[in-house]
C-alpha cells in the first residue's frame, strides 16, 4: 500500500472524528484479529475489508469499537442493524458542536450532560460513543425489549460504560 493513500483524508467527516484517515488495518487486525480473514486487495489493489460482507462489516466497526473507543464487548444479534461507526461518532461531535454554542463555544464535557436516545437499537451505539468521547451520561430508551436487553448486556460488559447509561424499555410505542 502506498504511504499516499494509506494517509488520505476523509475530509466530509467532522475534524474531531477519529476515523478521518484510512483504517489503520493492521491495528484494526490486532483489536479483533478475525477480521483479517475478511481484508483483500480492492480493485485498487488496495488492502480493504470486504464491505459486501455483513460480517465483515460488524467485525470492521467491533474493531473500530475496541481500538478507538476501548469497547471490549459489542455483541447483539445479527439480525439487527450494525451501524457504521464513522457516521455515528459524526452525529455524536455535531451534537457536541451544538451544545458548545449555549456553552461559550466550549464543548461540554462529563457527566452533567445526559442524552437520550429514543431508539437505541440493540447496538446502544450513540450512548456508547457519547460516553467515550464526552464523558456524558446517556438514558437509551427502546420499544423492543430484546433491543434494550441487548443493550443493557453490553453496558454490563464494559467496565468503562457502567453507571453512565441506563437502558430502558419504552413500554408505548
Amino acid at each position: 500500500m502506498s504511504s499516499e493513500k494509506n494517509q488520505q483524508e476523509k475530509v466530509r467527516l467532522h475534524p474531531r472524528n477519529k476515523n478521518r484517515d484510512r483504517y489503520d488495518l493492521d491495528a484494526l487486525i490486532k483489536a479483533v484479529p478475525e477480521l483479517k480473514n475478511h481484508i483483500a486487495l480492492n480493485k485498487y489493489g488496495v488492502e480493504s475489508v470486504d464491505f459486501a460482507n455483513p460480517l465483515a462489516v460488524k467485525l470492521l466497526n467491533t474493531a473500530l469499537l475496541n481500538h478507538y473507543y476501548g469497547i471490549t464487548n459489542w455483541e447483539f444479534p445479527d439480525k439487527n442493524l450494525c451501524p457504521p461507526i464513522p457516521g455515528r461518532a459524526d452525529y455524536i461531535h455535531h451534537m457536541a458542536d451544538l451544545l458548545s454554542e449555549n456553552n461559550f463555544g466550549t464543548v461540554p464535557t462529563g457527566d452533567k450532560i445526559t442524552g437520550l436516545d429514543i431508539g437505541m437499537g440493540a447496538s446502544c451505539i450513540y450512548p456508547l460513543i457519547g460516553v467515550t468521547e464526552y464523558g456524558w451520561k446517556f438514558i437509551g430508551s427502546d420499544i423492543d425489549p430484546k433491543s434494550v436487553a441487548s443493550s443493557q448486556h453490553i453496558v454490563n460488559a464494559n467496565t468503562s460504560l457502567k453507571g453512565k447509561i441506563d437502558c430502558r424499555l419504552q413500554k408505548k410505542s
